[in-house]
């Protein structure tokens, strides 16, 4: 658009929201609107709306049709075509003790469920900042032992169970094997090979 234009245009530069503040207002939205939900499926289309208010509302929208009037984990996990956390969590635990055979094991499990490859390096770099937060603030990690979520907790043992050095290599890894995925013939078989870098 020519400089000219654009000077006689009005133009707002929008910030994306935090995943968190999108979550806030979803939550009151529907129960607004008296449609139940559970707090990770509103997480996950919290997330997959990357700061959009308006994607977030409309993945709703989806969401509550998929869901048949409510929004439950599962179902919300499966329109997005997201990952189950409890296989990112085997991952980095598998890459944390050096199992490759169990890491080829939970990705041909992912295979043959048709997930996302993509959604699994995305899902694992989101677990692993959060791992680093936890292994430097002190705070934060004490804060997690008083926690009673369960993800929270997972979060804290790996994060003892792995170097804070390592942590940080494995989340630079899986952000740029993302990247790798529409280069490979075979995007699960870039997942892997971006895998086995990570336990290399």
């Amino acid at each position: 658009v020519p400089v000219t234009v654009l000077s006689r245009c009005l133009q707002f530069n929008l910030r994306p929201m935090a995943p968190e503040t999108v979550q806030e207002h979803l939550a009151k939205a529907l129960a607004q609107e008296n449609i139940s939900a559970d707090a990770p499926s509103l997480r996950l289309l919290a997330r997959s709306a990357r700061g959009s208010m308006r994607d977030a509302l409309s993945l709703t929208d989806q969401a509550i049709a998929f869901g048949g009037g409510q929004l439950q984990e599962a179902g919300v996990r499966q329109m997005l075509g997201a990952v189950d956390s409890s296989h990112v969590f085997r991952l980095i635990d598998a890459l944390a003790r050096g199992d490759g055979a169990e890491v080829v094991a939970t990705v041909d499990q992912l295979r043959h469920q048709g997930l996302s490859a993509a959604s699994t390096l995305e899902d694992m770099g989101v677990q692993l900042q959060r791992m680093a937060v936890l292994q430097a603030v002190p705070d934060k990690a004490q804060a997690a032992v008083a926690s009673d979520d369960a993800e929270q907790q997972e979060l804290l043992r790996l994060a003892q169970l792995m170097p804070a050095d390592e942590t940080q290599l494995l989340y630079s890894i899986a952000l740029h094997g993302r990247a790798e995925l529409g280069l490979a013939p075979d995007e699960y078989a870039a997942l892997t090979m971006a895998l086995l870098r990570l336990l290399a």
